[in-house]
């Protein structure tokens, strides 16, 4: 008896501890699990984070007359109903055409999935760039044909990181030796490299990397980043999304794979 009493509070435990970890875990997970965001990068890319997982979307009928949140050269624009056709197009509530004017970064999510408005600058201290140069052997005397800047809370931890974009590609008036285009955050003093690439120039060879966008697809207060790189003329863009963990920048998703 005192044996099968035993085993009772046992299994009640086990179900107790169980019950625990479900709750503490299990819920979250599911949660997790149930989010889906949907991102529109201009009208060639079209990535869904479904089971915490990035997935590309090549046919977009799917997508048609739903509504998203919709940002034009990185500020909202509005709430409105989109159609493919070729591009992008925006329509408000009462179906009337919207002019989408510029670059398109869109969301739709079943969470508060959101992206961060931002404003370019011009680059006034050059130090960090200056130590990025070096580390890749390149001289820092190096002429751009473009350098950008972004400041802005990008983990949610209320202090501003710096974002870099530096790059030689496409010279008209001087002539490098090797084409380059990196781009890095600075956190806490610290470099995090983003994106580099560096090649003996050929002529018009590499792409002009921009930053598209900040997103938090699944609401946790941490952004990824949306990486484009132009090609000469029109060769096309590339377009990647980059995560930070661990420390480091992780190719999450892009347009090639």
């Amino acid at each position: 008896m005192k044996t099968k009493k035993a085993y009772i509070i046992l299994i009640a435990i086990l179900l107790i501890f169980c019950l625990v970890m479900f709750l503490l875990f299990g819920v979250d997970e599911i949660k997790k699990n149930s989010v889906k965001t949907t991102i529109i990068v201009g009208n060639d890319t079209v990535w869904v984070y479904s089971n915490q997982k990035w997935n590309k979307v090549d046919y977009y009928d799917s997508l048609n007359w739903k509504k998203y949140d919709v940002y034009v050269n990185n500020e909202k624009s509005g709430n409105y109903y989109l159609w493919y056709n070729n591009e992008w197009y925006a329509f408000d509530n009462e179906k009337n055409a919207v002019i989408l004017d510029g670059d398109l970064l869109a969301i739709s999510s079943n969470i508060d999935g959101s992206i961060k408005s931002f404003e370019i600058d011009d680059i006034d201290d050059f130090s960090y760039v200056y130590d990025v140069l070096e580390d890749n052997n390149l001289p820092t005397n190096s002429q751009f044909t473009s350098s950008e800047k972004i400041v802005l809370d990008f983990d949610g931890d209320g202090v501003e990181e710096e974002f870099y974009a530096i790059t030689n590609a496409f010279p008209m008036d001087f002539d490098p030796e090797k084409i380059f285009s990196i781009v890095f955050m600075v956190k806490d003093e610290k470099i995090y490299t983003i994106y580099t690439n560096i090649s003996d120039n050929t002529g018009f060879n590499g792409c002009m990397p921009y930053f598209s966008g900040f997103i938090d697809a699944n609401n946790d207060s941490k952004y990824d980043v949306i990486l484009s790189c132009a090609k000469y003329s029109t060769a096309g863009v590339n377009k990647a999304l980059y995560g930070f963990k661990d420390n480091n920048f992780k190719l999450l998703i892009s347009n090639n794979k």
